[in-house]
């Protein structure tokens, strides 16, 4: 299946969703497959962060399709647990480990 990822900024608040929302929308294309963000470089998320993430994963989901969040640490791991988030859009740890497999 066809795969994409976004690598995120290290700050995900209002000023660089706007700056990123083009690439998450670009991922809405038809036969788009998986969408994997990268939140590996990721210390800072605030809601409207979390906000477009659930946003694209109600869009993915519509489609059919799977976004998973990648390498998620630190104070946004803690507040994507904390909003629950992980119970309906899977974590992978880092695509480092994906390659050992």
């Amino acid at each position: 299946m066809n795969s994409q990822t976004i690598h995120l900024p290290d700050t995900f608040d209002l000023e660089s969703v706007k700056q990123v929302r083009p690439d998450l929308d670009a991922t809405l294309l038809p036969d788009g497959g998986i969408v994997r963000l990268d939140l590996s470089n990721v210390s800072f998320i605030d809601s409207s962060g979390v906000g477009a993430i659930i946003h694209l994963f109600k869009r993915l989901r519509s489609q059919q399709r799977e976004l998973i969040l990648c390498g998620v640490h630190g104070q946004p791991r803690r507040i994507l647990q904390l909003l629950r988030v992980d119970r309906a859009i899977p974590f992978e740890e880092s695509f480092e480990q994906d390659l050992q497999l």
